[in-house]
């Protein structure tokens, strides 16, 4: 059966969020700079809602935050999240992060410790930042606008998913991200550096990246979040770009609920 949804619009309180099973462990995740919650959607069939309570976060300028204005900064993301886990009553929870918010993990494990049971980073920017050049920078600014630009960035990505998934990125994205905050989110990625803060933290880390990832995969993450955490461990999904949770959804439900039952069995 599948497990129950409770949907929850933005608000003076804070984030909106998609919930969705009733069980014991408590995972907040939350997407990437180009899409909003619904990125998990192909994810919700394979989740045991038994086990787990997932909360599907919307940040600031996105989906059902969309109306919520801010700084746009990573400092306000994890403080945002942090306000929501009060608000769930979540004293200590599991985060997942995709690719921009893949550095939020680091910076919740480095804020509140003592909060952050484990994280899983999916395809994910460093607390370095990702560095781009003027020309790639300059494209990437592009796509805040040009329809274009933003279709060549999904089929770059992709890792060999078809024109209409492309089609689609691409339309969702224009409905559900904010104009305001696309170049904000932007700037925080490229100039982003709190790699000093996160060097040996203790807390357990599974980094996912596709084999097919262009820019994000295993050699990247050897000289960041592995060799900067002392309890990380990877996993590459085979034939798999950079959104693992819509091309291989049940592989990629069966990975991270894998890592946080034991994490859970430990705790």
């Amino acid at each position: 059966m599948k497990a129950p949804l409770e949907i929850r619009p933005a608000s003076h309180a804070g984030l909106g969020y998609v919930r969705h099973g009733h069980g014991p462990v408590p995972v907040l995740v939350l997407h990437d700079w180009l899409g909003d919650h619904a990125n998990y959607d192909a994810l919700l069939p394979w989740l045991d809602g038994q086990a787990f309570t997932h909360v599907f976060a919307d940040l600031r300028g996105y989906g059902l935050s969309m109306a919520l204005a801010g700084e746009f900064t990573v400092k306000e993301i994890a403080a945002d999240c942090l306000a929501l886990a009060d608000r769930l009553g979540w004293r200590r929870f599991h985060v997942l992060g995709h690719s921009m918010t893949g550095m939020v993990t680091q910076r919740l494990a480095a804020d509140a410790p003592s909060r952050i049971a484990s994280a899983i980073a999916v395809c994910p920017v460093s607390a370095a930042g990702n560095r781009l050049g003027p020309e790639a920078l300059a494209f990437f600014a592009s796509t805040a606008d040009d329809d274009d630009a933003l279709r060549r960035l999904f089929k770059f990505v992709g890792g060999g998913l078809p024109d209409e998934w492309v089609e689609q990125k691409v339309r969702h994205h224009r409905e559900a991200v904010a104009p305001a905050c696309r170049r904000r989110y932007l700037d925080m990625l490229v100039t982003a550096d709190f790699a000093d803060e996160v060097r040996g933290l203790d807390t357990p880390f599974l980094v996912v990246v596709g084999d097919r990832d262009p820019g994000l995969d295993a050699e990247a993450m050897k000289h960041t979040f592995l060799a900067w955490h002392p309890n990380a461990e990877l996993r590459v999904v085979p034939d798999c770009g950079h959104y693992p949770m819509q091309q291989h959804p049940s592989y990629f439900a069966g990975v991270g609920e894998g890592f946080l039952k034991r994490q859970a069995a430990l705790a």
